[in-house]
């Protein structure tokens, strides 16, 4: 079970859980990407996918692990062993589908694997990809992540899901190193309204505003890189849409620097 002493284990590592009251929202796809781009700068990330109802990572990223995470669980093996180079800088843990019963027990046992691997590796960044909605594996991730990345997209039930999450990570669990981002939106304009919906309801209710790191425009092209991201982030290095995820990349690490003490 999560307590203090575990937690504080990770204040010193780089951990940003990606979030969102709402699946469908290109969550997964960003996540990615900004560790394609966070490789100019890291040279040891990693990706955990700790969705294990309908895990995308592997496929965004075009590979296939051997074992997975929920292989992990079932037959108490080394984490080590689910550990999947994406390339020479970035690493997978692949989910899986979920063969157990759904229990809380089972969010203690991810973050014992968890903590298992981040005792045996000395990664610069690790990127958790959770799945859409509440649960207590989102709690206990939340807790030990340095910012949770809670996404909107113009899909208006997003805005009210996320601020639902929002609510009970905060209220309810204490969580406030929470930062939205705004998803596959048309135009700034676009993104600055979903924004004022989603501070309106935190401000009127929450008494807080959070900061919010960046918004990504609607990339076409995009769709058909979605297996080559690598390429796709190399042949469009100086494009306004890889530049843009840059900014937020920056912004992601400076927030992090900013609320805690990182070495």
């Amino acid at each position: 079970m999560l307590n203090e002493k575990m937690s504080s284990e990770f204040r010193e590592k780089i951990i940003v859980s990606f979030i969102s009251g709402k699946g469908a929202i290109g969550k997964s796809v960003i996540l990615s990407l900004i560790a394609r781009v966070l490789v100019e700068d890291f040279s040891k990330i990693l990706i955990w996918d700790n969705d294990i109802f309908s895990p995308i990572q592997h496929f965004i990223n075009n590979v296939e692990p051997n074992i997975r995470l929920v292989d992990v669980l079932e037959n108490n093996l080394p984490i080590n062993k689910a550990l999947t180079k994406i390339n020479e800088r970035i690493s997978l843990i692949g989910g899986g589908i979920n063969k157990l019963d759904f229990n809380p027990e089972i969010s203690d046992m991810l973050i014992k694997k968890f903590v298992e691997l981040m005792k045996e590796h000395d990664f610069d960044i690790v990127f958790i990809d959770n799945h859409s909605g509440f649960s207590k594996t989102i709690v206990d991730f939340c807790k030990i992540s340095s910012l949770n990345l809670m996404f909107l997209s113009d899909d208006p039930t997003s805005v009210l899901d996320a601020y639902g999450l929002t609510k009970i990570l905060y209220k309810a669990f204490s969580i406030n190193n929470i930062a939205t981002i705004v998803n596959n939106v048309i135009d700034k304009e676009d993104g600055m309204e979903i924004l004022k919906v989603f501070n309106l309801a935190t401000t009127n209710f929450l008494k807080k505003e959070f900061p919010n790191v960046g918004i990504i425009y609607y990339e076409k092209e995009l769709k058909k890189h979605l297996l080559y991201q690598d390429l796709f982030a190399q042949t469009k290095n100086n494009a306004e849409f890889i530049q843009n995820i840059r900014n937020i990349s920056n912004n992601i690490i400076n927030f992090v620097l900013k609320h805690q003490r990182v070495v």
